[in-house]
């Protein structure tokens, strides 16, 4: 009876250990979504404008600016529902820094490119993001963010 007790229960914790280790983000290979900053003509952009994410899924969000001008991701409401995992600095495939904790915005210098980890924790439609500097978000630098 005992052996029947003790098999049972550390049967339990493989099985508990398991399905830790398989939902353990920061083993997780986030999927790669680059979002381009630029100018065409007078209009300035995010491209893509709109992103599909889900609750509880790691991605990797590579801001990357092709302008010659710098930019910057304010994720407004989006940020409130998201966990940050690291922000990273990149030059030439090279990381130069790593930024761990929440944030308010990212700027990006002309030519640049950063590497953002996240996870959405919480649900949300049309969640607004934009570009603060002054006159971008006028030029059309604004995009939305659906979590599901």
């Amino acid at each position: 009876m005992k052996i029947q007790i003790l098999t049972a229960a550390i049967s339990s914790l493989l099985v508990a250990a398991s399905t830790y280790a398989a939902g353990d983000l920061s083993r997780a290979n986030p999927e790669k979504i680059v979002i381009e900053m630029g100018t065409q003509g007078t209009q300035m952009y995010f491209k893509p404008n709109h992103l599909d994410l889900e609750t509880g899924k790691a991605y990797k969000l590579v801001l990357k600016n092709v302008d010659k001008v710098k930019h910057e991701l304010d994720p407004g409401e989006f940020g409130a529902k998201i966990f940050t995992r690291k922000v990273e600095v990149v030059h030439d495939g090279q990381m130069l820094a790593e930024i761990k904790g929440s944030l308010r915005e990212i700027e990006v210098g002309p030519g640049g490119e950063v590497e953002w980890l996240v996870v959405p924790v919480q649900t949300g439609k049309d969640l607004y993001f934009e570009c603060a500097l002054k006159g971008h978000r006028e030029a059309g630098m604004t995009g939305t963010v659906t979590i599901n």
